[in-house]
């Protein structure tokens, strides 16, 4: 019983920063509700005071003054997995896990390495991952410190910056490839893709307050996570 409401718990909470996320940084309601002289619902004085009352006008349309569009790489550093060994694999649990594409959905890393590569990346819960074969989605990771192998990346946040608000910038740009993607057999997200993201990049301090606002969420989807894999076990 515990192990479901931990799920319907982590689906709420997942709703929740997303849902917020829409309404800041991409309908901007509390930006519209103060143009329109409205107070912004749901918002207490201090964080309404943050963001602006009026747009300005740029390439790709209408944003909050004193905001801009940018680069991926202005909010996150984009790590890739490294070409380990596939001699080196093994199922007996020596060395640590090795994360592959197929194992982001269940966080049950399948293949063990003893392989140190020197480019090795150890993912790390709370981690944005992604895998670029295939389909493309944004995994918060939750489960145990293990190896990311290649055609994995992940998505880490910069300072001032959430994994809820690098996560929620990056699922609908991941969608658009995925769906202009062309290709015989299998659909492949490269660097290049990568290269041309961009972003709503908020004022600091509202990036401030969602990041106040949403990471203890992502944070407690982390630990529900982790209490339910151990009540299974």
């Amino acid at each position: 019983d515990k192990i479901e409401l931990n799920r319907r718990m982590n689906a709420t909470l997942e709703a929740m920063a997303r849902a917020l996320f829409q309404s800041w940084f991409v309908d901007f309601d509390p930006v519209r509700a103060k143009l329109d002289g409205r107070p912004p619902s749901a918002l207490d004085p201090a964080t309404a005071a943050l963001f602006p009352d009026s747009f300005d006008e740029t390439v790709t349309g209408h944003i909050p003054h004193g905001w801009r569009v940018g680069s991926i790489y202005e909010i996150a550093n984009v790590i890739y997995g490294a070409p380990f060994a596939s001699s080196l694999f093994n199922s007996e649990k020596l060395g640590k896990p090795l994360i592959r594409i197929r194992d982001l959905p269940n966080e049950s890393p399948a293949v063990f390495t003893t392989e140190v590569h020197p480019k090795g990346y150890l993912l790390q819960p709370g981690d944005i991952a992604v895998g670029m074969d295939g389909e493309f989605r944004a995994y918060l990771w939750a489960g145990v410190e293990s190896w990311l192998n290649q055609r994995v990346c992940v998505f880490a946040p910069k300072p001032g910056y959430s994994a809820a608000f690098v996560r929620n910038s990056i699922i609908a740009l991941l969608a658009e490839v995925e769906a202009t993607e062309t290709a015989t057999t299998v659909i492949h997200l490269g660097k290049n893709d990568i290269d041309r993201f961009t972003v709503i990049i908020p004022d600091a301090t509202v990036a401030d307050a969602f990041k106040r606002q949403c990471q203890p969420w992502y944070d407690q989807i982390v630990a529900n996570k982790h209490q339910s894999r151990t009540l299974a076990t």
